[in-house]
């Protein structure tokens, strides 16, 4: 009989021993709920929650016949997946998939791919045996002649379709697992719990970037938590370098500067000021009720009315828009008052959606066709912005044509390093991002 109670302890401990190790798994898993399942093919799988946060399941039935180093592996090798989003990776993979089959065939490549991306970073073995035919396998470069320490997304690519459908050693949880208990080889980790509440949502875009945005925040305050930086694997410093890097131009302050003066004049209403103006016609009547009410008042309006385009057309690399959404990030950390309305446009507005916490921010990039810039800023003209940032390479639609009266009122133009000036320099400033 499996004592439930002392599995739980054992990854309880398992987790706190890694913290007094000053381990950065240790204080990974410590933020992350952790559930028994023993339905699971495998020792333990990570989930992508529908309210966009990660939970660790383990199978007590394989817990009891391992080892605590062997666990530590497998933590490790959990903890890799989660860091690098290889699950908000796969949801946009297969976002705007309408074909079943082809979903299920990305999805099950993209367990081989993630895999082989994970364990050539960490001192992991080819085959574990504890005897008693329980033996754990794990998919590796070497098995499909493939080089290592690439992306996911590169053995992704180069996996063939053929090898994944029938490999023998291990399913990945889709269906066909790795033989189960005791029957031969099994998979160290399971896959299948991945994608098991994608059918739960209706915007699998939406649950990434959800899924990214708690990922990056639990990372970052692992990371805050070592004590001992400099023993931080590689892989692990660049992926938190990466979550930390500032955007390469101090949007904020630019368009702070931009309209310094009209966020001055700009006022709203305040319904506990007296307006100074009403305030001489005010009378009270017999009742001592007031005829004219001396409110609202007004005071200055110190938001921001920002909008932000993303060019996403095919000739944008994915990293230069990407460098628009942490644009957005910068303001919003910058200014809790300003009001910030992103919309993506290839040849015409693909999404358009107003961000107020960093959360909002949507990362499943829509378009990749040609590029005309119009449509949208015409649409922020009638949002009637403050300021416009538009992300482009400036291979677009002559703006320099248009009439100014269509436009709105400060466009800024945030080009990548390479792009062509000459279709907008006439109707905004020119921002240009570094090398």
């Amino acid at each position: 009989m499996i004592n439930q109670e002392k599995c739980s302890d054992r990854i309880k401990n398992l987790v706190t021993e890694l913290i007094f190790k000053d381990d950065y798994w240790g204080y990974l898993f410590s933020k992350i709920n952790r559930t028994e399942d023993n339905t699971l093919p495998a020792p333990m799988g990570v989930s992508a929650e529908i309210d966009g946060t990660i939970n660790l399941y383990y199978n007590s039935k394989f817990l009891d016949l391992v080892t605590d180093e062997f666990l530590k592996i497998v933590l490790e090798h959990e903890g890799i997946h989660v860091l690098n989003n290889h699950l908000p990776r796969l949801f946009r993979i297969i976002s705007n998939e309408v074909n079943e089959e082809i979903k299920n065939t990305k999805v099950k490549k993209w367990n081989y791919a993630a895999d082989c991306a994970v364990n050539t970073l960490i001192p992991i073995k080819k085959e574990y045996d504890f005897g008693n035919n329980i033996k754990f396998a794990i998919v590796h470069p070497d098995q499909y002649n493939l080089p290592l320490k690439q992306t996911a997304e590169y053995y992704l690519d180069h996996i063939p379709d053929e090898q994944s459908k029938n490999k023998k050693t291990q399913g990945q949880g889709q269906g066909d697992s790795g033989d189960q208990l005791g029957n031969g080889s099994s998979n160290i980790d399971d896959h299948g719990s991945w994608t098991k509440n994608v059918s739960k949502v209706s915007d699998v875009g939406s649950l990434a970037s959800r899924l990214q945005q708690y990922i990056d925040s639990i990372a970052e305050e692992s990371y805050n938590s070592v004590r001992k930086k400099g023993n931080l694997p590689s892989y692990i410093q660049e992926r938190i370098d990466e979550i930390l890097k500032p955007p390469q131009i101090p949007y904020y302050q630019l368009i702070s500067k931009l309209v310094k003066g009209s966020r001055l004049t700009k006022q709203k209403r305040a319904y506990t000021r007296i307006n100074k103006k009403r305030v001489y016609t005010f009378f009270i009547d017999k009742k001592n009720l007031p005829i004219i009410s001396p409110f609202p008042g007004k005071t200055k309006d110190f938001s921001f009315n920002i909008s932000v385009v993303l060019d996403t057309s095919g000739s944008m690399r994915k990293d230069d828009v990407l460098e628009g959404l942490s644009g957005i990030k910068n303001m919003i950390e910058n200014d809790k008052y300003c009001k910030t309305t992103a919309l993506e446009i290839d040849t015409v507005i693909q999404k358009e959606y107003e961000i107020k916490r960093i959360r909002d921010i949507d990362f499943s990039i829509r378009g990749r066709g040609g590029t005309i810039l119009l449509p949208a800023l015409i649409r922020c003209k009638e949002l009637n912005t403050d300021v416009t940032l538009v992300f482009t390479d400036g291979a677009c639609d002559n703006i320099n044509l248009i009439n100014r009266r269509l436009l709105p009122r400060k466009i800024i133009y945030v080009l990548t390093n390479d792009g062509n000036i000459n279709m907008v320099d006439k109707t905004g400033y020119i921002v240009r991002l570094p090398k």
